[in-house]
């Protein structure tokens, strides 16, 4: 209830809007927003709306956790201790979770966070029990065990609430890696760089993921600390399909995405030798650079319905256009589609540009400095070196630079071009990834589709880095955006936190393709990006209700795709409030 509060100091009186109501079975006063003096009141009511808060996403994840119950499935394994106030361990950890799939924030953000949101009424609580210390103390609780029973607790319930079908499953494995940033080495000594670097490698986390195909909903997903393991991940895979289907899920189609970072010839042949399993191997253009200088005239716009998702409509020359062949690749003849992405040859162009230009004025600074060098040849060993350390941290290559050293008067004075040929040789992969693949069932758009738009990991979680600009999973949005938003930076330290940080992320990528798949059901038709944009700016906020000059919180505007999402969920508006249907 919003309510007029008056407050003398000095003489003076100032007045407040203060929002009340239970929590925990107590008065508590939510919200409270200063108006200034009497003169001051009258005006600002008279603005209409304030104070507006976030709703709809925190509702409509908050309504999708109604038929999971997160917080339940964790009580019940790890029941709340007696003289414990506020928040239990199940309900920390979907608040946690609630945040990871809205917008992430650190723990010690994340009361300042829900106090800008509509939160209270949804889902009540004390906010000052969402600090830092209260999350580690219980979630130091969680051992691994727990947290295994906890998995396969949510995910079964989260199968049972998908139509009865059969799955098409997609596995993933990424190593997830959250390095600082080059600043944060700023001014250290160099063994102190490389002892922190060491330290951060360390902390590397390798993820093994299960989704479902249409909405990239998760069904298990598996860690490995010290990163993926390079040998035998198919061993790994095999019980992750073994946890899946204990779960009741029936394993009939899955395909494996195999990326760089893989030992994929012995896992490949493995997969050739079971029926039902198949797999996409996805490379930047490196990995066959012969398939690449197939000339771009061959190549043609995706076909189908799906072109809309995969380029801008109306602008023929930023289309993904694609070439498929057959080639041979670990000792079968397999399909193989290449992919030549306009934005992505840009974006890489740009950047290469950017590079060679930090080079040219380094190269500038040495012709200075070595004319003054006597012997010639201390001044060719320390240019090249010099360059070859500065191509190295730019990941571009030293032979895109001819160097030449002419002694004159016993002096050396350098000379340097960039190498137009070598420039055209490697501008001529820039945009261009390699999709090699055992599925001949599949459309090339689905193909394209699975690695583009549903895949939710990358080559590298974290620093997407994959040779000169191209990324294997080509410009991917959605899932994998919201996921490695959610994920990182990593600010835990123990491999205990990480676990749990990594439940949390995970059960935040599950809401919200729950949510879309639920959407997809009702004939609404949104990426996850959108849904939720659309649904952080259905806000609420106070106003003035005439003519009693009531206060009221009530919801601000809504058009109709959000009136269309929260009936999907079973809700109607009226007079400013979500009702049942």
């Amino acid at each position: 209830m919003a309510h007029l509060y008056k407050k003398v100091k000095k003489g003076h009186e100032y007045f407040y809007i203060r929002e009340t109501q239970r929590v925990y079975g107590k008065p508590t006063t939510i919200n409270q927003v200063y108006l200034g003096t009497a003169d001051k009141v009258q005006a600002v009511l008279g603005k209409g709306g304030f104070s507006p808060k976030e709703f709809g996403s925190v509702f409509a994840i908050n309504e999708i956790d109604r038929a999971v119950d997160l917080a339940g499935i964790i009580n019940e394994i790890l029941p709340p201790k007696k003289r414990v106030r506020g928040p239990s361990l199940g309900e920390l950890v979907f608040y946690a979770a609630l945040n990871r799939a809205i917008s992430p924030t650190s723990k010690r953000q994340l009361a300042n966070w829900y106090e800008t949101t509509d939160i209270q009424r949804i889902r009540p609580l004390r906010l000052e029990s969402l600090n830092s210390q209260n999350f580690w103390n219980h979630w130091d609780r969680i051992s691994d065990s727990d947290l295994d029973k906890i998995k396969t607790a949510f995910f079964k319930k989260v199968h049972s609430l998908l139509p009865a079908q059969a799955h098409r499953l997609i596995i993933e494995a990424a190593n997830i890696s959250s390095p600082p940033k080059p600043s944060a080495f700023a001014g250290m000594p160099q063994a102190d760089q490389d002892f922190l670097a060491e330290h951060y490698a360390q902390q590397q986390l390798g993820l093994a993921l299960i989704t479902e195909w249409s909405a990239g909903i998760p069904f298990y997903y598996q860690s490995f600390s010290g990163g993926l393991p390079v040998r035998g991940f198919y061993d790994y895979m095999e019980r992750l399909l073994a946890k899946v289907s204990s779960l009741g899920v029936a394993i009939q189609d899955v395909t494996l995405l195999v990326n760089q970072g893989m030992d994929a010839a012995p896992i490949i042949e493995q997969i050739d030798a079971k029926d039902g399993a198949h797999f996409i191997a996805c490379h930047v253009s490196d990995f066959a650079p012969e398939l690449t200088e197939i000339s771009l005239k061959d190549f043609r716009p995706f076909p189908g319905k799906g072109e809309a998702r995969l380029s801008e409509v109306g602008k023929e020359d930023e289309k993904i256009l694609y070439y498929e062949t057959q080639a041979n690749f670990w000792n079968r003849r397999r399909r193989v589609i290449i992919t030549f992405d306009p934005k992505g040859f840009h974006k890489s162009y740009q950047d290469l540009g950017k590079k060679v230009q930090r080079v040219r004025k380094e190269l500038m600074g040495l012709q200075q400095r070595y004319a003054q060098e006597a012997s010639r040849g201390d001044a060719v060993d320390s240019v090249k070196t010099h360059l070859a350390q500065l191509c190295h941290r730019l990941k571009i290559s030293p032979a895109l630079f001819q160097l030449n050293f002419i002694e004159e008067k016993g002096r050396c004075r350098l000379e340097f071009q960039l190498d137009h040929r070598q420039m055209a040789s490697v501008v001529r992969h820039f945009g261009k990834n390699i999709l090699i693949t055992d599925r001949e069932d599949w459309s090339v758009e689905e193909l394209y589709d699975t690695c583009m738009t549903r895949a939710v990991l990358g080559p590298e979680l974290g620093n997407g880095k994959a040779g000169m600009g191209n990324r294997p999973y080509g410009n991917a949005k959605d899932n994998r955006t919201l996921f490695q938003k959610a994920l990182l930076p990593l600010y835990h330290w123990t491999d205990s936190k990480i676990r749990v940080h990594l439940f949390v992320c995970v059960a935040a990528l599950t809401y919200i393709t729950l949510l879309v798949q639920r959407l997809a059901a009702a004939g609404i038709n949104m990426t996850p990006t959108e849904t939720m944009e659309e649904l952080r700016a259905l806000r609420t906020a106070i106003y003035v209700q005439n003519p009693d000059g009531k206060l009221k919180r009530m919801l601000k505007e809504i058009n109709d795709q959000q009136a269309a999402v929260l009936k999907s969920l079973g809700y109607d508006i009226q007079d400013g409030k979500v009702i049942p249907l």
